[in-house]
């Protein structure tokens, strides 16, 4: 009970951001919402995850991937690394942490690029158990420079309504989410619907140009009756 009453109110903290112009202003934080609108509904969260990339930089010489190869390090010291490369040419980096229930990843490319090498750079976590503070304080860690390349997921064990079709409790779902229904995909125990929450700026755009930001997926087990749910925004970054 404490672990929910702490995700009860942590779900209403709000961040403040600065955009590019300096101006302030307040946006919902989404991970949050999702996982107190979750609680709300007596869900079990059973794992959750987050995904960024960093917006792509240039660098001049491999001495310079070299020095943020080292700061790399020395940031995350008790991860395991495996360097690949080919020749100076393309170079991959990625370090690994697998503990207490948590799995970690770094991964550093570096792409030659005409007289110059373009770096590309992500960061991933996946936690079996929720902590709005842990998740507080990565985000913090990390650094992050553009929330639109943030992703998150997350897991979720909730129980069947037998007078509802997987479909309705889908879009029930959605609904306590303030999303809006896009696009669906409907199987005899599976259901994925993407969708979009006008209240969030960031969204990815379908084949139809139609703007997305939050996707579902719900899939019924016959056994014991339960749902398996995934919510990721703006998409679900894992297999479900």
């Amino acid at each position: 009970m404490k672990t929910v009453a702490i995700g009860l109110l942590v779900g209403f903290i709000f961040i403040y951001h600065f955009d590019q112009q300096g101006q302030g202003k307040w946006k919902e934080e989404k991970l949050l919402y999702i996982v107190n609108s979750l609680e709300e509904m007596n869900a079990s969260i059973s794992e959750w995850s987050i995904y960024y990339r960093y917006p792509d930089r240039y660098i001049d010489s491999v001495a310079n991937f070299r020095e943020m190869e080292r700061n790399l390090k020395n940031k995350y010291p008790d991860f395991q690394w495996v360097k690949d490369s080919d020749n100076d040419h393309h170079v991959t980096l990625t370090g690994k942490s697998n503990k207490n229930g948590n799995s970690e990843q770094v991964s550093l490319t570096m792409i030659k690029d005409e007289g110059r090498y373009k770096v590309l750079q992500t960061y991933s976590f996946t936690g079996e158990k929720w902590s709005p503070s842990e998740y507080l304080n990565l985000v913090k860690e990390i650094e992050i420079e553009d929330q639109k390349s943030l992703y998150f997921t997350v897991r979720a064990d909730i129980n069947e309504k037998k007078y509802l079709t997987l479909s309705d409790q889908a879009k029930e779902v959605l609904g306590d989410l303030s999303a809006e229904p896009v696009e669906s995909l409907e199987e005899d125990d599976f259901i994925s619907i993407s969708a979009f929450k006008d209240t969030w700026s960031n969204y990815i755009t379908t084949k139809s140009k139609e703007k997305i930001n939050v996707q579902l997926g719900m899939r019924k087990n016959v056994d014991d009756g339960s749902i398996n749910l995934t919510i990721g925004s703006p998409i679900i970054t894992v297999e479900y």
